[in-house]
Order: structure tokens, then C-alpha cells, then sequence
């Protein structure tokens, strides 16, 4: 009776055990970069959907991540059938304009703001983009390329001439174009809610795709572009990255592509990315397009981030004012040029009646030369729009420091 009532309790605990056969949950976490200067782990980033009906991104596995410390191996490719050349520029938000003055010249001012245009050259075949940048209003050299292939996470920036380039890990592109750094910024999960609006940019449809995570709100209007396969997607994920989205968050599909994007930074401002030109080619040169270039050397060291850049010559910037008006100099301050000085941890941009004519390193002090005797709107920025000084009323010659705002000039505008 012993040997019957131990067989019956061992059956009844094998029956409370759970099936070999139940369903798992192996949806991997989501991970952050530990500090903004390492390196990531490989991404196990799902985004966070609200309305989907593409569950492509989950079922696929993931491209692997680049790493910013690590060379990549020889890039070949073989000539695509179709590839594209695109025009876009990004459009900074709330800048301010000059004051009302009979000596401003208007002319002088927009032959300024055409030369410091956020444009890029694009070029996107159905597994390679090539950004390429141009104008002199970026923190990046003019020239500065970069370039992303569809079996890859993150991006490639190549210096002026192609001689160099370095590896970005994903989260990498906001503190390269705000601050020329290689940091990499935590990747946050992406809510997704995809409108059933529908409209029309430059004679292509687009469909409306909102996307949310801690660092911005954006919302994008995408359209389709016959055989760019996953060119338009990487243009995507370089917009999405700006944001500190995951590279897999599905904006953009086969052959879509980004036309406009409207990126509003939790902290403050926006950015505007769009397309102004679309030409659809057959002769697209694959040697421009390979990650890295084969005649290109991995760049160990950082880009050198130190002093004022002025952006716009002498001449450009004296073209600013149709003549000099006398105005009492700053304190401490000889000759007639304005003197820049950047006492914060962050780069920043100066910006004088509404165009940028210099960034300025963490700690930099120097001069910039060309501005007219007179009186000018001046306002710090960074160069994403983020973080955003009131506009002053600057008296050159004189001194513009970042955080400095005189109590008579915070209604300049």
C-alpha cells in the first residue's frame, strides 16, 4: 500500500510541472551604452510599437553593430541596377533675424545665409547611402561624408578627401554633429504610430509615421522611391539615430524613403530634415558608396575639437551692414573686431542677425574678424537646436560669451 501511495505522489508532482512545450517569452531586453564614450554591446533593441503591421524588424535577425575602436574588414560590392540622387538640407528652428536698421544689408545678409545652408548630397543604392556635406553653417567640415550598408547598425564618417574615416557605433551621430565628439548616446526604445494620413512633397506620395523616445518627438513623412530597396532606409536610421532611436525601429520600408522629418527635442527646438530633389539614375558609381573606401585608413585618434571656427570670411561678414556705425567699445576690448569666448563644457554656435559665423570650442576665446562697427542680434546655440540663448542686442566692437545676457538686452527681439 506504501509503494502505492509514493508512486501515486510522484505522478501528481510530475503533473504540476511545466510542459517542455510552453510558449517563452525570448524577446531580448532592451540595453543602453553604460557611459556616453563607450562602446556598446551588441543591440538587442526591439522598438515599441503602438500601431504596427510590420513585423518584419522582429523576426529578422539584426544586423551586428560597428564599433567606433574597431577597423572594418574591405568592403566589395557589385554594380547595383538602380540607385538615386537626392538634394535635403536641414532647417535649424527659432532663429532670430536682424533688427530693423537702415544700414542692414539685406543682400549682404542672404548671400550669408545661402553660403552657411545645412545642404547634403545624398546617394542610395538598394544597400548603400552616401551622405556627403555641404555649406559651411555645419560643425562638420564641409566635405564630411557619411556612409551606412544595409548589413550594418551604426555609420561611417569619412574626412574631407577620403584619406580617413572612423567607425560609429549606433548613438554615435548626435555628438558628431553637434560637437565633432565620437560619444555614444544611450538607445532608448521607440514608440511607433503610423497616421493613415497621406500626402504629397516634391511629386512623391508620403504616408506619416510618428515616432517618440526620451531624447525627441519626431514626425516623418515617407514616401516611395521604386528599386531603393534599403538605400531609403538607412537614410532613415541616420535620422532616427539623431533622436537616440533604435537603428531597427520600422519608419521606413523597401524601397521608402525619408522625405521630411520634423525632429522637436524634449529639451527644447527642432530640427527639420527634407528633400528638395530626387533623380533617379543607372549609372551610379559603386566605388563611391563602399564602407569604408578602399584607399581609406581607419582614424584611431578623435577629430580635433579646439578654439573658434569662423565660418564666414572677412568680406562675407562685413557685407553684413551697408556701413559702419560708431558705437562705444566693450570694456577691454581693442581694434574693432568682437571677441568670442566660450566658458562652458559645450561647443557652440554664433549666431548674428540669423546666421551662423562661427562655433566655439569648450574654454575657447579668439576673435573673429570682418563684422562692421555697429550693432548686431546675437544668439548661442548648438547646433541641433537643443539648447537655444536668448537673442541680444551685440555692440562690435565688443565681447559675445556663451550664457552671458545683459538685462537691457533680453528684449532684443
Amino acid at each position: 500500500m506504501r509503494a502505492l501511495l509514493f508512486l501515486a505522489l510522484l505522478l501528481g508532482t510530475g503533473a504540476c510541472r511545466p510542459s517542455s512545450t510552453s510558449t517563452v517569452d525570448n524577446t531580448p531586453d532592451a540595453r543602453e551604452s553604460p557611459q556616453a564614450s563607450a562602446q556598446p554591446a551588441p543591440l538587442a533593441i526591439q522598438p515599441t510599437t503602438t500601431q504596427s503591421a510590420q513585423p518584419t524588424t522582429a523576426e529578422k535577425a539584426l544586423p551586428p553593430p560597428l564599433r567606433g575602436d574597431e577597423q572594418i574588414g574591405a568592403d566589395s560590392l557589385s554594380k547595383e541596377p538602380v540607385g538615386y540622387t537626392l538634394s535635403a538640407s536641414f532647417r535649424q528652428a527659432e532663429v532670430i533675424g536682424p533688427a530693423r536698421a537702415p544700414e542692414v544689408n539685406a543682400m549682404g545678409l542672404e548671400a550669408a545665409r545661402k553660403a552657411t545652408e545645412l545642404r547634403l548630397a545624398i546617394e542610395l543604392i538598394p544597400t548603400r547611402m552616401r551622405v556627403a556635406l555641404a555649406g559651411h553653417g555645419f560643425v562638420l567640415p564641409p566635405d564630411t561624408e557619411i556612409r551606412a550598408r544595409s548589413d550594418r547598425f551604426g555609420h561611417v564618417v569619412l574626412w574631407p578627401g577620403g584619406v580617413t574615416y572612423r567607425p560609429l557605433a549606433p548613438g554615435s551621430l548626435r555628438a558628431l554633429f553637434g560637437e565633432r565628439r565620437f560619444d555614444v548616446a544611450p538607445i532608448t526604445p521607440a514608440e511607433i504610430v503610423t497616421r493613415d494620413e497621406a500626402g504629397k512633397r516634391i511629386g512623391i506620395k508620403t504616408r506619416k509615421v510618428e515616432v517618440t523616445t526620451r531624447a525627441a518627438r519626431a514626425s516623418f513623412e515617407v514616401g516611395k522611391l521604386d528599386g531603393a530597396g534599403e538605400g531609403g532606409i538607412l537614410l532613415c536610421r541616420l535620422l532616427l539615430d539623431l533622436m537616440n532611436a533604435p537603428p531597427a525601429t520600422p519608419v521606413c520600408t523597401t524601397d521608402e524613403v525619408p522625405v521630411r522629418a520634423e525632429l522637436r527635442w524634449v529639451s527644447h527646438g527642432s530640427l527639420v530634415f527634407e528633400l528638395t530633389g530626387v533623380l533617379r539614375r543607372t549609372d551610379v558609381p559603386v566605388s563611391t558608396l563602399l564602407v569604408p573606401p578602399p584607399s581609406a585608413t581607419f582614424a584611431a585618434l578623435p577629430m580635433p575639437v579646439s578654439g573658434v571656427e569662423q565660418l564666414l570670411g572677412p568680406s562675407e561678414l562685413a557685407a553684413f551692414r551697408t556701413n559702419p556705425v560708431d558705437v562705444p567699445p566693450a570694456a577691454g576690448v581693442n581694434g574693432d573686431d568682437l571677441v568670442i569666448v566660450n566658458p562652458s563644457v559645450q561647443l557652440r554656435m554664433l549666431f548674428v542677425d540669423g546666421v551662423p559665423i562661427a562655433w566655439a570650442a569648450p574654454g575657447a576665446r579668439d576673435v573673429v574678424k570682418g563684422l562692421h562697427r555697429g550693432r548686431y542680434v546675437a544668439q548661442w546655440r548648438s547646433f541641433l537646436g537643443e539648447s537655444v540663448e536668448p537673442a541680444i542686442t551685440l555692440p562690435v566692437p565688443g565681447v559675445a560669451q556663451v550664457g552671458q545676457v545683459a538685462a537691457a538686452d533680453a528684449g532684443a527681439r
